[in-house]
């Protein structure tokens, strides 16, 4: 199961279970004469299942928190009106709309649609409900919304640090291949849909053997991560850097013509040339550049025009960049 399918579906239990909830506190609010309050609970419950709906309607984008967060800002802004229009105990159910929130958008936006929550439901009861009780959900709210933020703080810090572990090399911090060819796959289809050029670039340290040889493995894996550490400063924001091992590094540029590739290419080249490395002081490397043919769907076939346009660079002498043509 990918990660955007699992997350589509948590989506949608939350909101189907959502809908439930809201159905239930409707027919107990018929058990306790509040009628009202039970013609609104139906009425929360539809917006739960169009909740549901839009999350499987944008199963496939990557951006639908925007989404998550307007739904939720709705439900929780007809809270307050019904707060305001004579039945103050409908505040108990901000406490279930800012729980869903930290569970379907990022934490930030959570925290601030916990202190919408927590301000527009705190006026709506002194307005209806008196000082005394405003204070008291207040208090009980703002303590259950900060566990909340502080598990859900945890949780993310901890997810991210697995998810580090397992699409980064450790030696030089660098995506490692297995992520190339998820990102690689889902960069080839952006960019055959939106029409966008998207551009690789293979670099490997020349004589990466001989450096193993004359140098070590201790001394070539410190190189290795000062190399990763330098292209990093070198790339711009939305290309990423990819290490698979052997002194063999990728550079994934998105937006990026065949002529803008070389010229960054070619900037790594001298730049690495020119840096005075520790132990060996000197350095070389040669780079192969393609960009995506329009209509050319398989992610592999970029790698393969990739490496050899490296081969190509290599046999003409190292310390060279070539570029692949169309």
């Amino acid at each position: 199961m990918t990660e955007s399918l699992l997350r589509t579906r948590t989506h949608i239990t939350l909101y189907l279970l959502g809908a439930i909830i809201m159905v239930m506190l409707a027919v107990q609010n018929v058990r306790y004469g509040f009628y009202e309050l039970f013609y609104i609970g139906l009425l929360f419950a539809p917006l739960f299942l169009i909740g549901a709906m839009y999350g499987w309607a944008r199963r496939n984008d990557q951006n639908v928190q925007s989404g998550h967060l307007l739904i939720l800002g709705g439900l929780m802004l007809l809270t307050g009106c019904v707060v305001l229009s004579s039945n103050p105990n409908a505040h108990y159910w901000a406490y279930m709309l800012a729980l869903f929130g930290y569970l379907l958008v990022p934490l930030r936006s959570a925290i601030y649609l916990s202190l919408a929550t927590a301000c527009w439901i705190g006026i709506a009861l002194m307005a209806n409900g008196g000082l005394f009780q405003a204070l008291r959900f207040l208090s009980s709210f703002v303590l259950l919304t900060s566990l909340a933020a502080l598990y859900a703080y945890l949780y993310h810090h901890k997810t991210r640090s697995l998810v580090d572990l397992a699409i980064k090399d450790a030696l030089t911090g660098a995506y490692n291949l297995k992520h190339l060819e998820f990102t690689l796959k889902q960069e080839v289809s952006r960019s055959e849909s939106s029409g966008h050029p998207l551009s690789l670039i293979a670099l490997e340290v020349d004589y990466y053997h001989q450096l193993l040889e004359v140098h070590g493995k201790s001394t070539v894996n410190a190189l290795l991560a000062e190399l990763s550490s330098l292209l990093r400063t070198m790339t711009r924001a939305g290309d990423s850097i990819y290490y698979s091992g052997d002194g063999l590094f990728y550079v994934l540029l998105p937006f990026t013509h065949p002529e803008g590739s070389v010229v960054i290419a070619e900037r790594i080249r001298r730049t690495i040339e020119q840096q005075s490395w520790p132990v060996i002081d000197k350095m070389t490397a040669s780079l192969g550049c393609t960009t995506r043919p329009a209509g050319q769907t398989d992610e592999q076939a970029l790698l393969t025009r990739a490496h050899e346009a490296l081969r190509v660079a290599q046999a003409s002498g190292h310390n060279r960049v070539h570029q692949k043509g169309r």
